[in-house]
């Protein structure tokens, strides 16, 4: 189990009214996670203009999530607001990811994906990403979504790509289908570095407060 408390990322955010209303009640998020990848929940540029002024700068971190992005499409999010992490779900190289670190002056977070029902108990397709990435995410891939699927993966898999973030002191999150009835369980059994969730605090949809205040508790084992 990490030493530390795990990290909350509530991803898939789209209004500003909802991150006001988190910051208003001090639940304990540490990440704001907003899209930017074609999704139901991608974020327009004129809105994320607002939005991210809606985040104070400090305790809160800013990620936003891409797939395969061009270098157009960054420096455009990065023109109309900063994000302090980008996440990148796609196919993108290690030397892609050294550059997106360097031009923007972020953190990296590299997404690995792992299939409902599938095994990929070997992590070492993460030995090119050594000294690059900030954060390893793993998350349930379809063939059809990159993530977001609201899926869980088997989380037999985490093991191996936990002992090689341990070792390099990578911190190593976890997404797909986690929800307030099994994020302890997962926490207690493997012991991720934080936890990554949408659509398991909506209702119909739309980001539920009582949902989220619900998934700290458990997380934070109160």
């Amino acid at each position: 189990m990490s030493m530390h408390q795990p990290l909350i990322k509530i991803c898939g955010l789209t209004d500003a009214r909802t991150i006001d209303r988190i910051i208003e009640r001090q639940l304990e998020v540490d990440w704001f996670g907003f899209v930017f990848a074609p999704s139901k929940r991608q974020m327009p540029i004129a809105e994320w203009k607002i939005i991210s002024k809606a985040v104070p700068a400090g305790k809160q971190k800013k990620a936003g999530v891409f797939v395969n992005p061009t270098r157009n499409e960054l420096d455009e999010v990065f023109s109309a607001g900063e994000l302090d992490i980008v996440q990148l779900h796609g196919t993108e190289t290690a030397a892609f990811c050294k550059t997106v670190k360097h031009r923007y002056s972020c953190k990296v977070m590299k997404v690995f994906g792992i299939p409902v029902g599938g095994q990929d108990t070997e992590a070492f397709e993460l030995d090119p990403y050594e000294g690059v990435v900030d954060y390893v995410l793993l998350d349930t891939i379809t063939k059809k979504q990159a993530g977001g699927t609201g899926k869980a993966f088997d989380w037999d898999n985490i093991p191996p790509y936990l002992a090689w973030c341990r070792a390099r002191n990578v911190p190593l999150l976890v997404a797909g289908g986690i929800n307030e009835s099994n994020v302890a369980e997962l926490l207690q059994k493997f012991g991720p570095d934080g936890v990554d969730i949408s659509s398991g605090v909506e209702t119909e949809g739309v980001k539920d407060l009582q949902k989220i205040a619900g998934f700290i508790e458990r997380v934070r084992g109160r």
